[in-house]
């Protein structure tokens, strides 16, 4: 049986991994390269993302800092301030961050970052000079 995941006081509801081969030891694996074990929901096959399998989790974890020190980081950051913003239209006030970024950038190449499989587009951010997008219009 696997484990819930490892932060106290994660919401329940996240994307469950397909993972095949990679017993959820790689970053492509959502739960793996987000910090927090394998859940029930889960559909991976051979998991080793789990309080069971530990010390080959701990020997995962190192050996993909060793290659990329910034691998475990949160792919888009907050980089502004939050405030308060006023609406023109009728008074109305709302929390709002004032800029977010994604780290590393999209790859798009056709979809012109308008798809859910574009990460900035996915995370209502806007695309920024860190992306490799071709054709941008996000």
């Amino acid at each position: 049986a696997r484990q819930g995941s490892s932060r106290p006081g994660t919401p329940a509801k996240r994307k469950p991994c397909n993972c095949k081969n990679s017993k959820c030891l790689k970053l492509y694996c959502e739960c793996f390269a987000s910090g927090l074990y394998c859940e029930v929901q889960c559909n991976c096959h051979s998991c080793h993302n789990n309080v069971r399998f530990e010390w080959d989790r701990q020997a995962a974890v190192v050996s993909t800092l060793e290659r990329n020190p910034h691998a475990f980081r949160p792919k888009i950051t907050q980089t502004g301030q939050q405030g308060i913003v006023d609406s023109p239209a009728k008074g109305a006030r709302w929390l709002m961050f004032v800029k977010a970024r994604h780290m590393k950038g999209c790859h798009c190449k056709k979809s012109g970052c308008l798809k859910k499989y574009c990460e900035c587009f996915q995370a209502a951010v806007m695309c920024s000079d860190t992306c490799k997008c071709i054709e941008c219009r996000n």
